[in-house]
């Protein structure tokens, strides 16, 4: 039973992050992250956010954030363009989340920011390097959330494909090992990233939880939180 507004809006607007699929079309499963969000996002939905979510596709989610925080500036980067989504909260722009160079360079532009939201790649190393990059970006106390880590389920995704991009990767490659690991203590510790972008993770993440959510034949379904100090 929907409980909250954000799953309400999610669900409305055919998000795959809400727990409703729509009854016409062929849509793959809902993920269930928004209850989930919504326990971290109610209580500060109505500031003047500005939030980055990493990957557009046909935009539901835009719609969604756009209702849900009223007062909140949103970004959204994606591979092409995405402009046909942009309004008087909603700018969109052309970035690959594992290019260094153009995360950089589009986050000169946008400054620091509150809510980061990886639904991009899903591609575990593009996981990781966005983080690296963008974290020194988030406002203290900000949230970055990595969503669809059901790539890291190995026994679903390895040789596979997804969007053009190879999904295998090696033993403690992926991003649900490089997390879990960070969660319970250990020095963040990604094969992708540099020492010091490794370090500045560890050095300024208040904390790190990780949800598991209902399974769906996409593999295991986690959701992951980062808080900064």
């Amino acid at each position: 039973m929907e409980t909250d507004l954000l799953t309400k809006l999610a669900n409305e607007y055919a998000s795959d992050k809400g727990t409703i699929a729509p009854s016409e079309g062929h849509h793959g499963p809902r993920l269930h992250f928004t209850p989930v969000y919504s326990q971290y996002m109610e209580p500060i939905r109505e500031r003047e956010l500005v939030i980055l979510e990493i990957g557009v596709g046909s935009g539901p989610s835009l719609g969604m954030w756009y209702d849900y925080f009223p007062n909140a500036r949103i970004h959204a980067i994606d591979v092409g363009s995405q402009k046909q989504h942009d309004n008087d909260r909603v700018t969109t722009h052309v970035c690959d989340q594992s290019n260094r160079d153009q995360l950089n360079r589009v986050m000169s532009s946008i400054g620091k920011v509150d809510l980061i939201i990886d639904d991009g790649s899903h591609v575990v190393s593009h996981q990781q390097i966005s983080l690296g990059v963008l974290f020194p970006y988030l406002k203290p106390k900000g949230q970055y959330w990595i969503e669809d880590l059901h790539t890291s389920d190995g026994s679903v995704w390895q040789g596979k494909s997804l969007y053009g991009y190879d999904m295998s990767f090696n033993t403690g490659e992926s991003t649900v090992e490089v997390l879990e690991a960070f969660e319970r203590g250990d020095r963040f510790s990604s094969p992708f990233l540099s020492e010091k972008e490794n370090d500045y993770i560890t050095n300024n993440a208040e904390s790190c939880r990780m949800f598991t959510l209902p399974t769906t034949f996409y593999g295991i379904n986690k959701l992951n939180l980062i808080i900064k100090k």
